[in-house]
């Protein structure tokens, strides 16, 4: 899996490097609270979302941008930190000022379960699909109305599906 994304961010940059000198840079933070379910606890964790997006290709229907977005959550001693890289897909809907937009997202997470444990901590692949939706409020700004994010991470022998609901905001460069 590491082979893979290293792979697809190389490819990515190759890519998307010719078309960044036109293409819109944006940047969002956004406040994160994700729902933590292992073995037969469930821990809310809860944390900043960073992270920016290039605008790639304006299609008929939708655009496409390359997004990075890390993620720092934690409560109690657990942690769960992670940084992705993918593509996304955003439909402008001007008349109402809503971008709905969709994202698959692959990279790594580092999960810390508080106990201070030998095996207490573990840095592996994760996948995270995404869903939002953002409505512009000034020129330059977007408020992140909700952001859903669904996570599947191998850590610690354990397949953990963490689901996190964010809210923030969105700065477009001119």
């Amino acid at each position: 899996m590491k082979n893979f994304v290293c792979l697809f961010t190389a490819l990515m940059a190759v890519v998307l490097a010719p078309n960044m000198a036109h293409s819109q840079v944006s940047f969002y933070g956004d406040f994160s609270a994700s729902k933590l379910t292992y073995q037969s606890n469930t821990s809310v964790l809860y944390g900043p979302s960073i992270g920016a997006f290039v605008n790639v290709a304006d299609l008929k229907i939708v655009k496409l941008s390359a997004d990075l977005r890390a993620t720092f959550t934690g409560s109690s001693g657990v942690r769960l930190d992670g940084i992705v890289v993918g593509p996304r897909f955003e439909r402008d809907i001007k008349f109402l000022k809503l971008k709905p937009y969709a994202e698959f997202m692959v990279g790594f997470a580092r999960y810390n379960n508080g106990l201070n444990q030998v095996a207490s901590s573990s840095t592996d692949a994760q996948l995270q699909f995404i869903g939002g939706v953002d409505r512009s409020v000034a020129r330059h700004f977007d408020w992140r109305i909700f952001d859903y994010s669904y996570m599947q991470y191998y850590g610690l022998s354990q397949l953990y599906n963490p689901q996190t609901f964010s809210t923030g905001v969105v700065f477009h460069l001119p």
